[in-house]
C-alpha cells in the first residue's frame, strides 16, 4: 500500500467534527495567521486546515494529559511509536487489552503511553475515552471488531509531518487562545452541554467540564468576537447553549454521534456551529476530503 499523503485523525473522538466541516472551514478566512484550537479532540478541523496550508502557524491544546501525550509523541517520535505498537505485545484480544488497560500511564514512558492510548482507541468498546472520576484509570470495555488497525504506520507519518511547526500545550482554553488577535482563527469544540435533565456535566478527564466552565467559555467567546477575531463555536442544541450564544448566528445541523456509547445514544441529535465572525466578502466552497 502506498504511504498516505493526507493526514487524518489517528485517534476516534467523541464528538469528532469529520462530517461537519463543510459547515466550519469554509467560514473561515482564506489566510490564516494562527490558529488556536484548544479542544482539539481528534483534531478533524486542524488536519482538514493543515492539508489545505490555511495556517502560517498553528497552537492546539486540550486538558487531557494522555491526549497531549500522545499528539506530542506522533510529532516528535514517530519512529519510536512506529516500533513500540509493531513490536510491543499489542494483539487484538480480551485477556491482552485488560492488561493494557490496568497499565497506569504514571509507570510508562511516554512512547508507551501514546501506544497505550492508540491501542485503547482502536479496540475498546466505540473508541470511546472515559476515565474512573476518582483514580482517573480507563475504564472503558473491550470492544468487538472483525480486524483493527491498531498501527496505520502511513497517517502517523502523516500525522506527524502535519505537526511540525505546530505547538502543542496541555492547558486551560483561556491560556491557549490569550495571544489570539485579528487575522486569526479561534475553533472551540468544547465537551458539549448535556441536553437531558438526568445528563451530568461529564468529560474525558477527572475534573469534567462544569456549567461554570461553559459560561467563562462564552464569555472567551464574546470578547474573541468584540475583539475581531474569527472565532466559531459548535455545541449541542441545548437551553443553556441557546441562552449563551443567542445573539450570535447560530446554524442547526443534526449530527451523529460516532463513538461513544450504545446505539441509542449515537442517534443523530440536533447540533449548533456558532460563528462570531462574518466573512467580508462571499466565502468560496473548498474541496473538502472525506474524513474516515
Amino acid at each position: 500500500m502506498a504511504n498516505r499523503t493526507v493526514p487524518y485523525p489517528f485517534l476516534k473522538w467523541a464528538g469528532g467534527k469529520g462530517r461537519m466541516i463543510g459547515h466550519i472551514i469554509p467560514r473561515m478566512p482564506p489566510k490564516i495567521k494562527t490558529y488556536f484550537e484548544p479542544f482539539i479532540g481528534g483534531g478533524a478541523v486542524f488536519f482538514e486546515l493543515a492539508r489545505q496550508k490555511r495556517f502560517e502557524r498553528a497552537v492546539i491544546g486540550d486538558c487531557n494529559a494522555e491526549l497531549i501525550n500522545a499528539y506530542k509523541v506522533v510529532k516528535e517520535s514517530v519512529d519510536a511509536l512506529v516500533k513500540e505498537l509493531k513490536e510491543g505485545d499489542y494483539e487484538y484480544a480480551k485477556p491482552r487489552y485488560l492488561r493494557i488497560r490496568a497499565l497506569k500511564p504514571a509507570d510508562l514512558s511516554n512512547i508507551e503511553r501514546a501506544a497505550r492510548l492508540i491501542y485503547l482507541n482502536r479496540t475498546c468498546f466505540n473508541g470511546l475515552y472515559r476515565v474512573n472520576t476518582k483514580t482517573g484509570q480507563f475504564n472503558v470495555p473491550f470492544g468487538r471488531y472483525k480486524n483493527p488497525v491498531i498501527c496505520d504506520e502511513a497517517n502517523l507519518r502523516a500525522v506527524s509531518e502535519a505537526l511540525q511547526n505546530v505547538e502543542i500545550q496541555r492547558t486551560d482554553f483561556l491560556s491557549l487562545v490569550g495571544d489570539a488577535k485579528e487575522g486569526d482563527v479561534v475553533y472551540l469544540d468544547p465537551p458539549y452541554i448535556p441536553t437531558s435533565k438526568t445528563s451530568k456535566f461529564t468529560s474525558y478527564n477527572m475534573l469534567g467540564f462544569t456549567e461554570a466552565d461553559h459560561r467563562r467559555l462564552a464569555e472567551c467567546f464574546s470578547n474573541l468576537a468584540k475583539a475581531g477575531i474569527c472565532v466559531i463555536l459548535s455545541n449541542s442544541y441545548a437551553p443553556l447553549a441557546l441562552e449563551l450564544y443567542g445573539q450570535y448566528e447560530i446554524l442547526e445541523l443534526m449530527g451523529g454521534r460516532s463513538v461513544g456509547g450504545p446505539a441509542s445514544y449515537r442517534k443523530p441529535a440536533k447540533e449548533i456551529i456558532v460563528y462570531g465572525w462574518k466573512p467580508p466578502a462571499p466565502v468560496d466552497s473548498v474541496n473538502l476530503v472525506a474524513q474516515p
